[in-house]
């Protein structure tokens, strides 16, 4: 059994949010329900999870809440880590515990089962699952995403991620500066050292070059997960993203 973060913080002000009216993200309703609901139906529904704990504005996320049991709730904080470290605060740290981000809403709970089985036997200190370029684009085509080009081929990450409780605690500090270069592979490469850097022209770098490079740079085991569970990458940051998931959801009914 596992814990689970939400990350549901972050009410800034973009073209989504203006045009939906609301002040974050994660309430944007879809088939008269908030985003938010329907990652926390998902959870709630997985046999694996078991505590869940939601990093948000807190008096939006009383709403959600039908029963006080129904999830933990922890008032957002100035940044991304700072969420996942509030979360990480609540959980059982001698156990892994699931972060998932408020804004992946085709998430269910089989998708949710498929990542934690293929985390086994959960001896690493952080799972992070990899999407290929062509499943993505095969399911949803519409939708733009950043993918780096390794030896395996074009790759994007998903928006959760198993991870050790104690090492990130330990970590955040480390982890603000590579979190900023998420989205800009470029500079990401840039931290690497010279003989990786050479292998990346060349369609060389691959992702077990990654894994030990991300293990060294943090002190901890990393491990890669092949999933293309598309669910749990299709996250809505752009009116793209929302107007794609509207037509997933329509189609699937």
């Amino acid at each position: 059994m596992f814990d689970v973060v939400v990350l549901a913080g972050g009410g800034k002000r973009e073209p989504l949010t203006e045009q939906e009216k609301v002040s974050n993200k994660a309430f944007i309703l879809i088939e008269d329900q908030p985003l938010l609901y329907l990652v926390l139906k998902a959870l709630q529904e997985a046999s694996s999870i078991q505590k869940v704990i939601v990093v948000g504005p807190a008096q939006d996320l009383l709403g959600l809440r039908k029963n006080e049991d129904d999830f933990t709730i922890v008032p957002e904080q100035e940044s991304m880590l700072d969420n996942v470290a509030a979360g990480l605060e609540k959980v059982d740290k001698n156990r892994l515990c699931l972060v998932v981000t408020g804004d992946i809403p085709l998430v269910n709970a089989a998708v949710i089962e498929e990542f934690l089985n293929l985390c086994e036997p959960y001896t690493y200190d952080l799972y992070y699952p990899i999407l290929s370029k062509d499943s993505c684009e095969r399911q949803f085509p519409e939708t733009k995403r950043t993918y780096v080009r390794l030896k395996e081929g074009y790759l994007t990450g998903g928006n959760l991620g198993l991870i050790n409780p104690h090492w990130f605690l330990n970590n955040k500090t480390r982890l603000e500066l590579f979190i900023s270069y998420r989205k800009k592979p470029v500079k990401l490469l840039r931290i690497l050292p010279l003989r990786l850097i050479l292998k990346y022209p060349f369609g060389m770098l691959s992702v077990h070059d990654l894994e030990l490079f991300i293990s060294k740079l943090f002190n901890l085991h990393a491990k890669a997960i092949p999933c293309n569970r598309v669910e749990i990458g299709m996250d809505v940051d752009k009116t793209s993203d929302l107007a794609a998931v509207k037509k997933y959801l329509q189609v699937r009914e």
